[in-house]
């Protein structure tokens, strides 16, 4: 396992950090190139993805904070402090769907052809991300 990537006095690089990144911006490399074939508006995709990242962070530490509430209500300041740890996948696909429905809804994307779309990046991006656990041991 190799949870820290590169090390230099106090500045570090985290795997894990580097590799849902990766994930991430590959995905949506993806989804916006892969738009553009399809007749989609590609800066449209790239908000929707900026936004589904966002909902998806702040989604999987919502999660993470109502499970492990007991340890919150003792230390609420660490609520904020989501860099330490603390982000369940679920929580973050939730957020996601129920914002990228939302975003769908008000811009008026087709849905099936943007699904198309969003669906190999998402498991492209996933595929890298999940590398993540492996290094963080």
């Amino acid at each position: 396992m190799h949870p820290i990537l590169i090390e230099f006095g106090f500045f570090k690089i985290f795997t894990y950090g580097l590799l849902v990144a990766t994930g991430f911006f590959t995905g949506i490399m993806l989804a916006v190139r892969q738009g553009k074939d399809e007749g989609l508006d590609p800066q449209k995709i790239l908000d929707l993805c900026f936004y589904i990242l966002i909902s998806a962070i702040l989604g999987a530490r919502a999660l993470y904070i109502v499970v492990e509430y007991r340890y919150f209500l003792a230390n609420p300041l660490e609520i904020f402090m989501f860099w330490k740890g603390g982000l369940v996948f679920y929580g973050g696909f939730l957020a996601s769907v129920i914002f990228a429905w939302y975003y769908i809804r008000k811009h008026q994307l087709p849905l099936w052809p943007l699904a198309d779309v969003l669906a190999p990046a998402l498991a492209l991006g996933q595929a890298i991300g999940r590398w993540r656990c492996y290094f963080a041991g």
